[in-house]
């Protein structure tokens, strides 16, 4: 098993069953995205919580499998599958960053909306490292990371210390591993707050940073003036 799901009230925790690094094949890939769509349809799920398997949250891609199996395409594709899906959900998604985030772990922290990280944890892309880029990482990583730290992270890959990640912004909280069940639980149920609206509201917020000024406030509006119409 690659996916472990574990609820808790309406919070449902995703946790990454590949050790010891839980890295990223095609099919845990695109396991993982089946299972962020079946949780935003599901009613009784307010809040999903991505975590991992032991002292890793996510080392990213599986590069000498993927090589091996011949598989780096589908990999491809259900990354674009899974990044994509951030966005349009409807239910929030927290990162509950158990360990080191890097490369494609990294940017599944940055696409969530919540991040939580424990102390001693390092968060970033490493590709560089390797002699070879974070293609799709750095687009959600984009999106999240200052642009001045972003780029000198792509091009050293040298992770963020947890520290330093939350002074950038890119993690809400930095919290002693035994805190970290309790804190991240915390925000899920904050994050819940905003009922049925929030569920129209969350991917409007995402889909509004595309769209013309014009095209966003008409879009809002609408919304707006169906929470008063229901």
């Amino acid at each position: 098993m690659t996916i472990d799901l574990r609820r808790e009230g309406r919070v449902t925790w995703v946790t990454l069953r590949r050790p010891p690094r839980n890295l990223l094949d095609a099919d845990l890939t695109a396991r993982l995205y089946r299972t962020l769509v079946e949780l935003d349809d599901d009613a009784d799920t307010g809040a999903i919580v991505i975590t991992g398997e032991g002292e890793y949250f996510c080392g990213g891609a599986d590069g000498p499998r993927l090589r091996e199996t011949g598989t780096a395409k589908a990999f491809a594709a259900a990354a674009v599958d899974l990044f994509g899906r951030f966005p349009r959900s409807r239910t929030p998604i927290l990162a509950a960053v158990n360990g080191d985030a890097l490369a494609g772990g990294f940017g599944l922290v940055c696409a969530a909306d919540i991040v939580i990280a424990v102390e001693g944890s390092r968060l970033g892309t490493i590709e560089a490292t390797l002699g070879t880029w974070p293609m799709i990482a750095q687009v959600a990583a984009a999106r999240r990371v200052p642009e001045k730290a972003a780029i000198t992270n792509a091009l050293t890959g040298q992770p963020f210390t947890a520290a330093r990640a939350l002074d950038l912004g890119i993690v809400d909280e930095v919290v002693p591993t035994d805190r970290l069940h309790e804190r991240v639980t915390h925000y899920a149920h904050l994050s819940m707050a905003g009922g049925a609206a929030a569920l129209v509201g969350r991917p409007l917020f995402y889909r509004g940073k595309g769209q013309t000024i014009d095209d966003a406030l008409r879009e809002s509006a609408e919304a707006f003036i169906g929470m008063f119409e229901r």
